[in-house]
């Protein structure tokens, strides 16, 4: 594949459907499982508001190769956006919880699956 055709088609890191991702920052770990090209269920696996589930519908843009934006709206109301580089294995994510505020989390990529 050519340079140029590579920088306008970059490959998600997110597929194939039932990649398993779990996302460690300082207060709590998110585990992000796709179910299909627009569902995935995030599940809270430690830390703060362990046990929360949710399956809800996601979008992707694919900056380039292993830099994906994901971003999802509970059915609480929260807003979750993670720009996850799968080379260094790092989120960027902002959050605005349903109970307000707005928060700037770094994390650490593990892949589980997929």
């Amino acid at each position: 594949m050519s340079q140029a055709s590579r920088a306008s088609h970059p490959i998600s890191p997110l597929l194939p459907v039932g990649r398993v991702l779990e996302v460690r920052f300082a207060t709590f770990t998110p585990r992000i499982t796709i179910r299909s090209e627009q569902e995935l269920t995030v599940e809270i696996v430690s830390g703060v508001n362990v046990g929360f589930s949710d399956t809800t519908k996601y979008e992707t843009v694919a900056l380039r190769d292993d830099l994906v934006i994901l971003s999802w709206q509970e059915h609480n109301n929260s807003t979750i956006v993670h720009v996850l580089d799968f080379t260094a294995l790092t989120a960027y994510t902002a959050v605005t919880p349903f109970s307000g505020g707005f928060m700037r989390l770094t994390g650490t990529i593990d892949v589980k699956s997929g």
